[in-house]
């Protein structure tokens, strides 16, 4: 029987054969290209590579190849070698809009925010009537701490495009920023009445309420968050903080023990603050109830109930 590496191994083997096998028929650049776009439409990125770097090898200045493998770099999360793409896609084209936003978002994921709020302008100077730059080059400013210049392009964005729930989230957090908590609640608010099937923003919503100290709202909004994503430990640390501030210490330890089992840290912390008496007591009772003493007194009263 084959181990499982080995048979990767094969099977990567094989691939490149077939690669190889292909490439040694005479095919052109543009038949090597559609091969990779074939791979790509079925989110294939590694198999799209090669024929990527193929029909480049063949045709250096393949605009098409050269703008499809950066955008297999990005999505494969190689952000330099992405940018070095569309550096070259944009010598060849200095008006293409996509290829300033795809780099944009590279500078943006690589925290290098001047530079994307560079690309991100310059595709609103290319294409101004795009509501996505407006929010991308909004959210990079807000990054920079830059929330006044960030709440204009977040107003920008949504007067083109009145249901952009996320630039209502990101102008949300701009606003707190500028000391605006109760515009805040109402962009989350907005933002889950658009759409409300994103746990983070009712976590987020949460975070407010507990400041403004509406702590039973923030605890529905923290389990609606919990409802939609199970897995979501912040949402459980929250929603035990606030169980904290309630002076419900007991159901508290829960939400912090599923939070800190979900690897938060903070949560962790916690347990040890306002939970090891919980845990001591917990401890205690089980011991007492496994005690041959309690096992035959609750015999005892078991058998006078009957």
């Amino acid at each position: 029987m084959l181990s499982n590496r080995f048979q990767k191994s094969i099977g990567f083997l094989l691939f490149s054969l077939i690669i190889a096998v292909n490439f040694s028929f005479g095919q052109t650049s543009k038949d090597v290209f559609i091969q990779g776009l074939l791979h790509s439409n079925k989110g294939e990125d590694e198999q799209a590579l090669p024929f990527f770097n193929r029909a480049i090898e063949m045709k250096p200045d393949y605009f098409e190849a050269i703008m499809m493998r950066g955008s297999t770099y990005m999505n494969l999360g190689s952000q330099m070698n992405a940018i070095m793409d569309f550096d070259k896609v944009l010598e060849l084209d200095p008006t293409l809009v996509k290829a300033y936003n795809y780099r944009g978002f590279c500078y943006l994921e690589l925290k290098d925010l001047r530079r994307a709020v560079r690309d991100f302008s310059k595709v609103i100077e290319l294409k101004p009537d795009y509501p996505n730059a407006y929010e991308s080059r909004g959210y990079s400013e807000s990054l920079l701490n830059q929330h006044q210049e960030a709440l204009e392009d977040y107003d920008q964005a949504i007067s083109m495009k009145p249901d952009f729930h996320e630039a209502y989230h990101h102008r949300a957090w701009s606003k707190v920023a500028l000391g605006d908590t109760t515009g805040a609640l109402s962009d989350l608010a907005k933002a889950i009445e658009i759409n409300g099937d994103i746990a983070l923003y009712h976590d987020d919503q949460g975070l407010l309420q507990m400041q403004t100290k509406n702590l039973k709202e923030a605890y529905k909004s923290f389990s609606q968050a919990i409802k939609i994503d199970p897995n979501m430990a912040v949402a459980y640390l929250h929603r035990g903080q606030v169980k904290i501030d309630m002076g419900k210490p007991k159901p508290a330890c829960k939400d912090l023990s599923a939070a800190a089992e979900l690897g938060n840290a903070e949560a962790k912390e916690l347990l040890t603050i306002h939970c090891v008496d919980e845990q001591e007591t917990e401890k205690t009772e089980k011991t007492e109830e496994d005690s041959p003493q309690e096992k035959k007194s609750k015999g005892k009263k078991d058998d006078s109930e009957e």
